[in-house]
Formats: C-alpha cells, structure tokens, sequence
C-alpha cells in the first residue's frame, strides 16, 4: 500500500510513493497492511512513529526495522467500538539516528458517516434565508387589495360621490348661465350672490330629481 525509498537521493534520503494512505473502516472493525522499504545504500534503521491522535488506532508489529536491501512493514489499523468514525493523521519515518524525518499522512475511517454535532444542527436549522416575493403572492396581494377596496367603498358612497360632483358642475354652471349676456339681452344685471341663490335653487332642483332616478334609489 505504501512503498518507502531511502537512499535513493543521497544519504539519508526518504521518499514515499503516495502522499497519504486510506483505510475505510467502521468503529469495530480492524484492518492490515505492509509498508515496502527498499533502501539503495548501505544497511540502516528505520524508525517508525505515529501522532498522538492515531494512538491506540496504528500499530506497527516492527517499528524499527534493520533494511539491508528490502523489507516489509506490517502494520495494524482499528477503530475501537466507542473510537471516532474518523481519524487523520500523520506517520513518522525517521533515520541516521534522528538526524532525518519525514512524514505522510493517514486516513481512517469514513468522512461520509461524520455527523454533525447536535449544536451545529440547530444552528443550520434555525437559520432562515427569507425568499423573494414570487409572481403568485403579488397576484395575492393585488387580489387582496381589490377586495378591500371593494368592502370599503359602498355603493352608496359612489352615489354620494357623483351627485357632490354633478351638484358641484351644475352650481357654478347655473351661475355663469345666468350671467351670460346672451341671454340677457336686456342688459339686465345681476349680482353674484343674486346669481348664486339662483344657481342653489336650481341644484336643488337638480338633485331633487336625480334622486327620482331608479338607479338612485336601490
């Protein structure tokens, strides 16, 4: 799984083949496998160490191989029961009596089955992105608006409304009417408050009837 060249460069030299290993395992489950040292110089000890984390979790049957040309590591992965579902860390390769180390990392376990802590759940759960107004809440909205307006305004304020504005017209209408020259070619005058009476009775005349009307009186 892992291949291990010293020498190689120069004294002392180390070099991996991949710069992490992976191990999948499940807590309760074990697993092994052989680290390859190939030296291409003179006969040497090789020291193996772990990080403090992967304690209990990596074992090595020889941590302190003699390699004349090639030997084999093997080494001994678990998770215990009650152990995390994932590990990273480190091994150590170390020569000329400490004078040289180097290092490569391990995996162990699954990254898919780390959970989330219970903490972090509800903080993702409780955070809440409002979203835009779509197309059917500002038809909703337009709805609500028109039925609100159709409650608030009786057809008996339309009424009111109309007749204030035709009472308005017809008001300053009969007053310019009736000072018109043109139909008093006598050259009868009269004054504003005498045109303005005037004007009033004829509203009033006006309105009168326009309460008559049918459409007035539903």
């Amino acid at each position: 799984m892992q291949q291990i060249h010293i020498n190689r460069l120069g004294v002392n030299s180390i070099e991996f083949d991949i710069p992490s290993v992976e191990v999948s395992l499940s807590p309760g489950g074990e697993q092994s496998f052989e680290i390859v040292i190939i030296n291409y110089g003179s006969p040497t000890h090789v020291n193996f160490s772990i990080s403090e984390n992967l304690d209990g979790y990596v074992t090595f049957l020889d941590d302190n191989p003699y390699v004349t040309h090639e030997e084999y590591v093997p080494v001994v992965v678990r998770i215990p029961h009650d152990g995390r579902v994932f590990s990273s860390g480190t091994i150590f390769v170390t020569m000329g009596y400490g004078s040289k180390t180097e290092s490569f990392a391990i995996n162990i376990g699954q990254k898919d089955n780390v959970r989330i802590p219970v903490e972090e759940e509800s903080k993702i759960e409780s955070v809440h992105i409002p979203s835009p107004p779509s197309s059917a809440s500002k038809a909703k909205w337009s709805m609500d608006f028109g039925q609100f307006l159709k409650k608030s305004i009786t057809p008996d304020d339309i009424k009111l409304v109309i007749l204030l504005f035709m009472l308005i017209g017809f008001l300053f209408g009969a007053y310019y009417v009736i000072s018109s020259v043109n139909l008093n070619p006598a050259g009868f005058s009269t004054s504003f408050y005498t045109s303005l009476a005037i004007a009033i009775l004829l509203t009033l005349l006006f309105a009168y009837m326009l309460t008559k009307l049918p459409v007035f009186r539903k």
